[in-house]
């Protein structure tokens, strides 16, 4: 009784610290989250006499909590599709960004002298940005819609999934003793990976049919319950098998993310979010000793002027590689240098596992919040100082930058893949999923059917049975599986030999039968790499063989139909959310072509207050373009967007404007519409996906045809909003022949 007493007295204390200094920060402009490691600190057991907390089993349990719905928020921003939406060129850029910051920081380890384990500890802090902050910064400098902002948007998003996934890394390693297991990475990324993969899966399978049926009841109590137990379920699930919590809760809300119900789970969790992430925050406060950031602050301002420096340059080499244009690619480097949530987490767990001392913790801290009130200000100045670099910049390496790029611009406008390549592409990544579905299978049975003895069957199934019945709905699921993969398998096979038998003297079905042959050889290696080959003799491999046989060539179909309906309800997920509003809030990443700046064009949205004098008008009324000299190209209504704002759309209350034009136009507009009333303070992105390009017609079957002919908006979601012929400038063009030109400027929704 009395420790439930005390910890909700150290809830109590904690909240209320965190809501107090909270506000102060934010009254004087500093983020909250600065307040919420300040209050920590404050009432935390190294500041007497105002150690109003001083248990440290109870901080650690604060933590936990308020980390598990800190990475499900972060989850529920991440959707598999929104990651699939962002594309390869940010996929490469991301992980090509981190491997160059983890190894750079190594370096700086081997001069300062850190060990191993420590370099990565501290590099893993180094490798990934801070979302919330840079988010924030960029609608504060109005960059939503430019380019380098977008692009570093997208590559923030996916620093998430690298922090998760260095994460887990850190915590396989801290449980391992600190031993250095360099050597098995390999194997603990192909476990990990089969681990989500499994989990995903099952999650895909199970929870959109449990939130369909709660959404049926219309009861938001029961679901925010139930989903808040499955949470917890799955980070536990996670730590069981060896992970991270982090793991289990972000998976959950990657899944979720996919569901129409989405918006309603995020309604439901939003008090709780606030909550638990100011007590997270606030237990990572309470673990820094004030005095030892006395102690390290010259560590403090040096590894702030390393972050400064390296994140800025292996971020921006890294977007050059995978095809940005140098200077978009340095002006979103300079975006990404701020430091967040997951440098906490990751020194809270280096000194949690006694692997890092607890001097780190205030080194994480005081250099993230450096770089968070320094990124505003460098960005503010950021022409400035990429002018200035390109002047200090070897012209050797300018040139060999310029030829890449040129190179890259060849390959990328060549012709596209082959058939061959088009038609497989999809199979491939069928085929690597359903083989990390039956490693997960494979390698975590023991994990399962040792907890179902442990929960479900004490003292009331006997363990023969138990373990008839489980290896039974096992081997049936494997085979599942391995049949749908082998059909892939042969799939690829005749395509590949009917796509490549041209080039070659030998005939289609030698090709065909070649290459089934080798992948036959694979996959025999494969599951004699996963299966426990030493558990059972010999004879007994030979029966469970030829009883997996005789299932397939007796309920062959049967398997076919199973697997078929779980992929059935799986992509039924994803076109569900295809379908929302959702799909135009991608993060956009795109390499502007030069010659937009000469335009001076920009995009702005502006939200219509409640009580708006102009409610209930339509577009001719207000005549914006006529008394301002912009144009509304975009309305967001409830989620949707309008694309067609005709003269006689009308306006209400809540309505999302999209604005295009210069910057003064766009000021006296947003004067208008929003009066002297105070903005509002987080604009949505619905719009964030939109950014404006430029583009040189060529000759060809489109040239001398009229933007109606065209109907390029409706064939590519992209709308001409300027064209230029000669030193002639069409600002906002219609469908007429008066309109055609050789250079148009592009408003372009990515989704």
């Amino acid at each position: 009784m009395e420790d439930g007493i005390n910890f909700i007295q150290d809830l109590a204390i904690v909240l209320l610290a965190a809501g107090l200094v909270g506000a102060l920060c934010k009254r004087v402009g500093l983020s909250v989250i600065v307040g919420y490691l300040a209050a920590g600190m404050i009432i935390g057991p190294h500041t007497p006499p105002f150690s109003f907390v001083t248990d440290f089993a109870r901080i650690q349990t604060l933590s936990q909590v308020g980390l598990v719905i800190l990475m499900f928020s972060i989850g529920l921003g991440l959707s598999l599709t929104k990651l699939g939406r962002l594309g390869l060129p940010t996929l490469i850029a991301t992980g090509l960004g981190a491997f160059l910051m983890m190894h750079l920081t190594q370096l700086l380890g081997l001069v300062v002298g850190w060990s191993s384990l420590e370099s990565l500890f501290v590099a893993s802090m180094f490798m990934v940005s801070s979302s919330a902050v840079i988010v924030k910064i960029v609608g504060e400098l109005k960059l939503t819609h430019d380019g380098a902002a977008q692009r570093a948007l997208g590559i923030t998003v996916l620093e998430d999934v690298v922090a998760v996934v260095m994460l887990t890394i850190l915590a396989s390693r801290t449980q391992s003793g600190g031993a250095d297991g360099g050597t098995h990475l390999g194997s603990l990324l192909a476990t990990m990976s089969a681990f989500v993969v499994l989990l995903v899966g099952a999650g895909l399978l199970l929870v959109p049919r449990l939130l369909r049926r709660l959404e049926s009841r219309a009861d938001p109590e029961l679901q925010t319950i139930i989903v808040a137990g499955v949470l917890f379920l799955l980070a536990i699930l996670a730590a069981k098998a060896g992970y991270s919590l982090a793991l289990g809760a972000f998976l959950l809300g990657a899944i979720v993310a996919e569901m129409p119900q989405r918006v309603a789970v995020e309604k439901s969790f939003a008090g709780m979010k606030d909550l638990f992430t100011s007590v997270f925050f606030v237990s990572i406060g309470m673990m820094i000793e004030p005095r030892l950031l006395l102690d390290v602050w010259p560590w403090i301002l040096g590894l702030f002027a390393f972050v400064m420096i390296a994140r800025p340059l292996c971020t921006g080499l890294a977007m050059t590689l995978a095809g940005a244009a140098p200077r978009e690619a340095r002006r979103a480097g300079l975006l990404l240098t701020p430091i967040g949530e997951f440098s906490f987490i990751i020194a809270q767990l280096g000194i949690s596992s006694r692997i890092l001392p607890s001097s780190y913790c205030p080194l994480a801290v005081g250099t993230s919040i450096l770089t968070v009130l320094a990124t505003p200000v460098i960005n503010r100045h950021a022409d400035a100082l990429i002018a200035l670099f390109e002047r200090l910049e070897p012209r050797w390496f300018t040139r060999a930058l310029e030829a890449y790029c040129g190179w890259l611009h060849q390959v990328q406008s060549r012709q596209n893949a082959p058939p061959a390549w088009q038609l497989v592409r999809g199979r491939l990544l069928q085929i690597a999923v359903e083989m990390l579905l039956v490693t997960g299978l494979v390698i975590f049975s023991a994990h399962i059917i040792a907890a179902i003895k442990n929960t479900l069957a004490t003292g009331h199934v006997e363990d023969a049975v138990l373990d008839y019945g489980f290896w039974g709905v096992f081997g049936l699921l494997v085979l599942i599986m391995l049949v749908a993969l082998w059909r892939n398998i042969a799939a690829v096979s005749l395509i590949l030999a009917e796509g490549f038998a041209g080039g070659t003297r030998l005939p289609a079905p030698v090709l065909c039968n070649g290459i089934r042959a080798l992948a036959a050889v694979a996959l025999g290696y494969w599951l004699y790499a996963i299966l426990p080959v030493g558990a059972l003799p010999g004879w007994a491999w030979l029966v469970i063989a030829a009883a997996a046989l005789a299932v397939v060539g007796f309920c062959s179909n049967r398997l076919i139909y199973w697997h078929s309906s779980w992929q059935s309800s799986v992509q039924d997920v994803f076109t569900e959310d295809a379908s929302k509003a959702d799909h135009a809030r991608t993060d956009a990443r795109i390499a502007l072509d030069h010659g937009l700046e000469s335009w001076h064009l920009q995009l702005e949205d502006c939200v219509v207050p409640d009580d708006a004098g102009y409610v209930g008008r339509d577009l001719a009324h207000l005549a914006i373009p006529g008394r301002f000299g912009c144009s509304v190209i975009e309305i967001e209504r409830n989620g949707h967007v309008i694309t067609s704002t005709g003269p006689d759309l009308r306006i209400y209350p809540g309505d999302k404007l999209l604005l295009l034009g210069e910057a003064a136009a766009l000021s006296g507009a947003r004067a208008f519409l929003q009066g002297d009333k105070k903005p509002v303070a987080e604009s949505s992105d619905e719009f964030n996906g939109c950014v404006l390009q430029t583009h040189v017609l060529p000759a060809g079957p489109h040239a001398g045809r009229t933007l109606a002919e065209l109907r390029i908006a409706r064939e590519t979601g992209v709308r001409v909003v300027g064209i230029q012929r000669g030193a002639n400038r069409i600002i906002n063009p219609g469908g007429g022949p008066a309109t055609g030109g050789r250079r148009p400027t592009a408003h372009r929704r990515h989704a």
